[in-house]
C-alpha cells in the first residue's frame, strides 16, 4: 500500500487483519508526505499463523508527519513480525509510533520500530512507545525500539513496558468473581480496543 500525501493533505489508512488461522500475510505499507501532508495509520492485527507487517514513512518536506498506532493479539502458535521506519528528513516534522499487544500460549512477536533523525531536520520530534502483556511463561517477545539521530536541533523518545498482569490488578477483578483467565482477556481486549477506537466507522 502505497499513501502519497502531497502538500496539506491527510491521509488516513486502516488496516485490520482477521485471516484464519492457516494463513501466512505478507503486508508493506509505505507513505511519503509532502509539505504540511500527514499520514494516520491504525493497524489491527488478530488472525493469521505467520504475519510479516510494516510501515516505512518518509517525512521530505517541511511539516510532514506520520502517525501509527497498532494493536495486536497473538495466541496459539501465532508468530507476527513488525518494522516500522520513519525517515524524517524535512524541517519540523512529527513522527508518533505507538503499539499495544498481548502475548499468549506458545506465540512469538518481534517489534522493530525506528526513527531516523537525518541532518538537516531541525525542530523536528518524535516518539515510539510499546505495551506487551505477557500471558505465558512460554511466549517470545522482541521489541527493538531505535532512535538514530544526524541532527541536533530536534527531540527524540522511546520506550516499552512488558510485563504480566499484576498481582494487585489480578486481586481487584478475582474479588469481584471475575476469574485470573477472564481477568486477562479483559485486559487483552481492552488493548485492542483502544486502537480500535479510533476506528472512525
Amino acid at each position: 500500500t502505497i499513501c502519497d500525501a502531497e502538500e496539506g493533505a491527510f491521509i488516513r489508512l486502516i488496516k485490520v487483519q482477521l485471516l484464519g488461522r492457516g494463513f501466512i500475510q505478507a503486508d508493506d505499507i509505505g507513505t511519503v508526505c509532502a509539505e504540511g501532508g500527514r499520514v494516520e495509520l491504525t493497524h489491527v492485527i488478530l488472525g493469521g499463523k505467520e504475519t510479516y507487517t510494516g510501515a516505512t514513512g518518509t517525512l521530505s518536506s517541511s511539516g510532514g508527519s506520520f502517525k501509527a498506532d497498532t494493536a495486536y493479539l497473538c495466541r496459539a502458535d501465532q508468530k507476527l513480525d513488525m518494522n516500522y521506519i520513519v525517515r524524517q528528513i524535512g524541517k519540523k516534522t512529527d513522527c508518533q509510533m505507538n503499539a499495544k499487544g498481548t502475548l499468549c500460549d506458545r506465540a512469538a512477536k518481534i517489534y522493530r520500530g525506528s526513527i531516523d533523525f537525518i541532518n538537516g531536520c531541525t525542530g523536528s520530534t518524535g516518539n515510539e512507545y510499546e505495551e506487551v502483556l505477557l500471558l505465558s511463561p512460554n511466549v517470545v517477545n522482541k521489541s527493538i525500539p531505535l532512535i538514530l539521530c544526524g541532527e541536533e536541533d530536534i527531540a527524540g523518545e522511546h520506550g516499552s513496558t512488558i510485563g504480566k498482569l499484576g498481582d494487585d490488578t489480578l486481586f481487584y477483578m478475582q474479588s469481584r468473581g471475575i476469574a485470573k483467565r477472564e481477568a486477562e482477556m479483559l485486559m487483552a481486549r481492552a488493548k485492542v480496543a483502544r486502537v480500535a477506537d479510533l476506528i472512525p466507522d
